[in-house]
């Protein structure tokens, strides 16, 4: 018998402590109990801290095909620093991607100067003008040849 010291005490005269199941199973507690506080306790990480692995792409496209684990992120970044691409993929497996574009911005269209082009209502004339050039250049071919 165990006493409420924690003590084993024969319960009959010859037994062993081996012998008592009241001994065994405090022994087997007692052993649970220290190789519960033995296992070495790992540092708790917050949740929202996550490791993110960085990852170079030659391409846009080499970077979005890149594959990703599941609950994994990658940072790829193109080797000229032109973009940075964020991919993540969920538990579940959904994946999101968001490209940060690093170049300069592209120079803008040239605008369009309406002077430069033909109005419809001005092509009658312009058709007019150039028969009638043309007529006076055929006139004054024929002209110098009969000469």
């Amino acid at each position: 018998m165990i006493d409420q010291y924690g003590g084993w005490h024969a319960d009959y005269p010859g037994q062993t402590p081996f012998q008592d199941p009241m001994y065994m199973r405090a022994m087997g507690q007692l052993q649970h109990q220290q190789t519960v506080q033995q296992q070495p306790q790992q540092p708790t990480q917050p949740r929202d801290i996550r490791t993110v692995e960085v990852v170079p792409a030659d391409s846009e496209k080499q970077a979005l095909e890149f594959p990703v684990g599941a609950g994994e992120t990658k940072l790829i970044i193109h080797r000229g620093d032109n973009f940075v691409v964020v991919k993540t993929v969920s538990v579940t497996g959904e994946v999101t991607t968001a490209i940060f574009d690093r170049r300069p911005p592209a120079p803008p269209p040239e605008t369009i100067n309406p002077a430069d082009y033909v109005r419809r209502d001005e092509v009658a004339a312009l058709v007019a003008e150039i028969i009638r050039e043309n007529s006076r250049r055929k006139t004054t071919a024929e002209k110098k040849e009969g000469e």
